[in-house]
């Protein structure tokens, strides 16, 4: 992701000296532009490209593999909408929107949907 899209999202004025904040792809909250994880939404075992890539904090990547197999994420949520309106994570979504960007917890290991 480039500096130009996060302008594009968060249009404030930031100090020079300070990175943008970048939305997470699922959650939608503001992080530094390094902080954001690559998530190939066609997994590359798949058959996934470089141009089948969203970017998400490290909470919601991990949540997201934990919830789901590579298979399922190939099947059937192939995109940032799906995964938003998948009711495994439906309840999570809306924890982690209420957190600080900053505030990391483990992901507790959960039964896979296959």
């Amino acid at each position: 992701m480039s500096a130009r899209q996060c302008v594009r999202r968060f249009p404030a004025v930031w100090d020079e000296n300070q990175p943008l904040p970048c939305p997470c792809g699922l959650c939608l909250r503001a992080f530094d532009e390094h902080l954001l994880t690559k998530h190939h939404m066609l997994p590359k075992s798949r058959g996934g490209t470089t141009e089948h890539v969203a970017f998400l904090c490290s909470q919601c990547h991990g949540m997201v593999h934990a919830t789901f197999t590579n298979r399922t994420l190939a099947a059937e949520y192939t995109s940032l909408e799906q995964l938003r309106n998948a009711p495994e994570l439906a309840g999570f979504i809306k924890w982690v929107r209420k957190l600080p960007a900053g505030r990391r917890k483990k992901n507790h290991p959960r039964r896979r949907k296959r």
